[in-house]
């Protein structure tokens, strides 16, 4: 007899919760929603971290909590380790312990949370929703209540930077796609499904174009592939290619709707066109800071200048570079910890892709495998907006991170 939250019909994963929800499942979900919105309470410190942390309090009165796989906590502590000696050479050695300890919480804090709350599928899925909504909430309260920042660009309900209004659409956007498949199929409230559907594909066009951020269209433009042409799994079969073509006229026909027509703010198409135009301005700094950042790691290749330092030193490097952290993932780890630091959390991913790609080639069901592709088309996303930013702990996306192991437990999760 299959557990109460298993999956009962074809699409097992649009079963209701259980109906009686505990209040640590309760308060997860609660976190889920905040995951994707930033309301700081003290420095980097967040509601969202707060709540993980009665979690992991409440999670500790029942017992251990689950890790990591061992593969991601080797890596793990091995970048915390180069982190730590990379440290010695900052000038503020402050900002990079804080950043250590921000990482510290990220691994053995909040990724076991998500872990110790999502066993079921019930519940991972619940959460899953639960993030979308939030996700939902910011871009909502940025379209009903709009405020320009420079350039014309809409800043994110939360935060200054309008960048974090576009960059959700990227890694959501696969799981908007998962869900509504899976509803569609369900045959129940089609009309409902493609009205809610339509309604959230509109506001994440809106917060693309609004955002103004190249780095977000890309982004969407990988997860949105990925998930729409490898969702039934790794093949070179005929229905693969299929659904690479209709991946690709998807994103041809969202690009065209954003670029050619007036119904979305034109902030993002006035950016591209300059950025095709090889204006300067736009990409100046961002160059500089990368270039600044390669002289630093040749400089020292073992040890880095400590992490979320370059800003102090960058000038020593190139007298004209802004005080900011080079724009990309594998610059920034690279002048903040060194080869190895970098290598490290290199180990992190690889195994988490690893981890996920397994998953879906062990799976029977195409529901359950269409779940872990989206979260690897939604990682993909992440990877890829980690080439436009400076900031790797942000929450939300080590909360998919950890929701995604979760997900590729698959029935060893439910009870």
């Amino acid at each position: 007899m299959p557990p109460r939250d298993a999956a009962i019909s074809p699409v097992g994963w649009i079963e209701p919760l259980p109906a009686s929800l505990t209040l640590g499942g309760g308060l997860f979900l609660v976190s889920s929603c905040l995951a994707p919105i930033e309301i700081l309470l003290y420095g980097s410190f967040t509601v969202y971290d707060l709540v993980t942390a009665a979690l992991f309090v409440l999670a500790l009165g029942r017992g251990r909590l689950p890790l990591p796989s061992a593969g991601i906590l080797a890596a793990g502590l091995l970048f915390l380790f180069f982190a730590l000696l990379s440290t010695v050479r900052s000038s503020h050695p402050d900002e990079s312990l804080t950043q250590v300890l921000q990482y510290l919480f990220i691994l053995f804090v909040q990724i076991p949370v998500v872990l110790v709350f999502t066993r079921s599928r019930s519940m991972v899925r619940a959460g899953l929703i639960a993030f979308m909504l939030g996700t939902l909430v910011g871009i909502a309260g940025a379209f009903l209540f709009p405020q320009q920042v420079w350039a014309g660009r809409v800043r994110a309900l939360f935060t200054e930077s309008p960048n974090r209004l576009g960059y959700p659409v990227a890694y959501v956007a696969p799981f908007l796609c998962w869900f509504l498949l899976e509803r569609w199929r369900a045959g129940r409230g089609r009309v409902l499904t493609a009205l809610g559907g339509a309604a959230f594909a509109y506001l994440m066009l809106w917060a693309l174009g609004a955002s103004g951020s190249r780095g977000a269209a890309v982004s969407t433009i990988v997860g949105l592939v990925v998930f729409l042409s490898l969702r039934s799994g790794l093949s070179l079969r005929s229905a693969t290619l299929a659904r690479l073509a209709v991946a690709l006229l998807t994103v041809s026909l969202c690009g065209f709707l954003l670029y050619r027509t007036d119904h979305f703010p034109r902030t993002l198409k006035e950016r591209i066109d300059r950025t095709l135009a090889a204006e300067h301005a736009l990409v100046q700094d961002r160059t500089m800071l990368a270039v600044a950042g390669w002289r630093a790691f040749q400089e020292s290749p073992l040890l880095g200048v400590g992490l979320d330092n370059f800003r102090y030193v960058g000038d020593r490097y190139l007298p004209t570079v802004t005080q900011q952290l080079p724009h990309n993932l594998w610059v920034q780890l690279l002048v903040h910890t060194g080869l190895f630091g970098t290598l490290a959390f290199l180990g992190i991913i690889v195994c988490w892709f690893w981890t996920l790609l397994r998953a879906q080639s062990r799976e029977r069901t195409g529901v359950e495998r269409e779940l872990l592709w989206a979260f690897i088309a939604s990682m993909g996303a992440i990877l890829t907006i980690f080439l436009f930013i400076p900031v790797l702990i942000q929450r939300q996306y080590w909360w998919v991170f950890g929701l995604g192991l979760s997900a590729a437990r698959g029935k060893e999760a439910s009870p």
